[in-house]
């Protein structure tokens, strides 16, 4: 059964729906620090509960402008290879049950939410992309001309 339990949120104005095994918790997010040097998809660093977390804006990693972080943010907080990642949202809308099975892509996206999403799901009326929220962790290499 949570198999099917998801977390529904919108990111760069588009709704995604994320498996909840992926998903350790949801938070508010206080000021990051910066990194000096870092990817221009990390953020920042944040502190939770004596744990560093890196800050990564999806909306970068899929080929948009970055996002400000706005203090008492909710983020969704996963672990990738045991390391401690927040991911900005536009909205968080929920936690549910689907019942529809995930199914393939058929249509084209646009390049940087086809890196990401796994597949679409229907919930009430509505096409979820679902996103692996590790594939939001590391940009896309760029090939050298």
């Amino acid at each position: 059964m949570m198999d099917k339990l998801y977390l529904i949120a919108r990111i760069a104005d588009t709704r995604v729906a994320l498996r909840s095994r992926a998903i350790h918790s949801v938070v508010t997010v206080g000021t990051p620090v910066e990194v000096p040097a870092a990817p221009p998809h990390v953020a920042g660093l944040f502190a939770l509960r004596s744990r560093v977390f890196t800050l990564i804006d999806p909306h970068v990693v899929i080929g948009l402008p970055a996002v400000p972080v706005v203090p008492g943010q909710r983020v969704i907080v996963i672990e990738v290879a045991e390391h401690g990642y927040a991911l900005l949202a536009d909205e968080i809308e929920d936690v549910c049950f689907i019942e529809a099975a995930e199914t393939r892509i058929a249509g084209k996206l646009l390049p940087g939410w086809a890196r990401v999403a796994d597949a679409i799901i229907e919930h009430d009326g509505a096409s979820l992309l679902v996103v692996d929220p590790s594939h939001l962790i590391h940009l896309p290499s760029l090939k050298a001309a």
